[in-house]
Formats: structure tokens, sequence, C-alpha cells
């Protein structure tokens, strides 16, 4: 019996990889900056608005995650599935990596110290040399050090533009709760909470952890090596550009961005970023559900 062999991943080179975090950030300057000004307060409800402007963009790019994957020549067994898109199971180690990710990711005054604990134990797990613990533990260490450092330069950041947040955009996020969400009220209206719940899930985090985490960075990594999680982190700290105004809008979510990348790589999981991704955006759920008792 002859076993069909698996198509071979091929790398991503560094200019391929910006057209492509280029070219999904573009997507969403078109929808947000084009297209929302010419919905938002015309007779298209704010709500349908909502699902073009910004759930149709992330479901874009979880379609191309799919296509890009078909193309490659694969079936959608789970199996190939699965090990394509690294949704390996997670082991205790992995847990502790995505739990420390997760307070990375949602900040607070204890986040940093919690954060680095939890990747210390998982380290001390995972590395049977006491020297090799060590420079582990002191790389995220300083990792931790010039995030903190990053961020407390945010008000020197926040004087440099990069470009101008337009009112109707303004407007627009404003309509996330807590008394309303994109026009509807949101008293006793639990099934705006679970709607949001799932674009949350399926199309925000699903759409970019398929898409980046599950397809992009798998062959970035037979580009870049062991610093692939710094470019691709980089590169997804930018690609939010529709979302920064300020210098310090894009600073702000760097770290965040290559935290994330990093664990990716290291754990070699999906996982553990389709976890943290949901906990660190789950803010805007929290107000929608806190507003729907009234």
């Amino acid at each position: 019996m002859v076993t069909a062999s698996l198509p071979v991943l091929r790398p991503l080179p560094l200019r391929v990889s910006i057209l492509l975090f280029a070219g999904s950030s573009l997507m969403f300057f078109l929808f947000l900056y084009f297209v929302l000004p010419r919905l938002w307060g015309s007779a298209v409800s704010e709500f349908t608005t909502f699902n073009v402007v910004l759930v149709l963009p992330m479901v874009v790019l979880l379609v191309a995650s799919l296509v890009a994957y078909r193309l490659e020549g694969r079936d959608f067994q789970w199996s190939q599935f699965r090990d394509r898109f690294r949704l390996n199971f997670m082991t205790w180690r992995t847990w502790l990596w995505a739990i420390a990710l997760a307070i990375f990711m949602y900040g607070g005054p204890y986040a940093l110290p919690l954060s680095f604990a939890l990747a210390s134990a998982a380290v001390l797990t995972e590395c049977p040399a006491f020297f090799q613990r060590l420079r582990w533990m002191a790389w995220i260490l300083l990792f931790m050090l010039a995030s903190w450092l990053i961020w407390q330069c945010g008000s020197i950041f926040a004087r440099i533009p990069l470009h101008a947040e337009p009112i109707y955009l303004r407007d627009f996020l404003g309509h996330f709760g807590p008394t309303d969400f994109m026009g509807i009220s949101l008293h006793g209206r639990w099934w705006i909470g679970i709607y949001y719940f799932v674009v949350l899930l399926v199309a925000n985090v699903g759409g970019e952890e398929f898409w980046w985490r599950g397809y992009l960075l798998p062959r970035q990594e037979l580009s870049h090596g062991a610093a692939a999680w710094l470019v691709h982190g980089s590169l997804w700290a930018l690609f939010h550009l529709f979302f920064q105004w300020t210098l310090q809008d894009l600073t702000h979510m760097l770290p965040t961005c290559c935290a994330l990348a990093f664990v990716a790589q290291h754990r070699k999981n999906t996982w553990p970023g389709i976890i943290a991704h949901t906990f660190g955006n789950s803010a805007l759920l929290l107000q929608i559900f806190r507003g729907i008792p009234g």
C-alpha cells in the first residue's frame, strides 16, 4: 500500500511576508477608511455596518488561511489540518506558557511579575541543564524589562503622530457598550453578548491565529530560523496600523505581538496564541456583558 507524501512546506521570504502583512492591513484600511464613512450615519444599520467593515475582513483572513492550506495540495483531513496549523495537544508545560502569555497580553499592575514567574516555571521543567535554565530566564527577564521600558516611554511616543483618527471612526468604536452595541440597546439582549463572543472567537481570533500563526509563521521559521518570532511579531504589530494613530499605539502592541509569536514558535503550537489572544481581546466582550443586565 503506497501512502501519498505530504507537500513540502516552503520558506516564506521576508519580501513576501511584508507584502502579505501589508496587503492584509491595507484591506482593513479600505474597509475602515473608505467603506465605513459611506455606511456610518446612512440608511444602513450600525449593526450591519459593523459586520461589513470589521467582521467581513476578519473572515477574509480565516478563509485566506484555508484557501492557502488547500493550495499547498493538502486535504481537509483532521490529521493533516492539525499538523499544518499546529493545533497540537496542550501539555501542561504548554499550558504554563499559554497562561503566562494571556496574563502578559491582558496587562495590569501584576502582569509582568506573574507572567515572568509562569514562564520561568515552564523553563525550569523544560531545560535539564542548570545554566541553560539561567540563560532562558535571563532572556525572558530581558524581554520583560525591554517591554516595561517601551511602555514607560508611552507619553513620549504619544507625541509622534502616525496618521489622523477620523471622527466617524472614533464614534464607531464608541458603540461597543456598556449601554448599546452598534445602536442596539444591550439591556436584556443576551444574544448580542453571545454573537460578539462568536465573532471574537471565530472571526477575530480564529482569522488572525489561523492566518498569522497557523499558516504564515511555520513558513517564516524556515526563512528566519530562531529570529522568526521577532520578524513575525514586528510585522503583526505594524499590521494594526489602521488602529494606531500615534507611535505609542504601535509600540504599546509590539511586545505583546512578539511575545505571542515567540510562544507559538517555541512550543510549535497555535493553541497558546488562540487562548491568550481571546483573553487579551476580552475587554470589549466583558464591557458588553456588563451592560446586558441593565
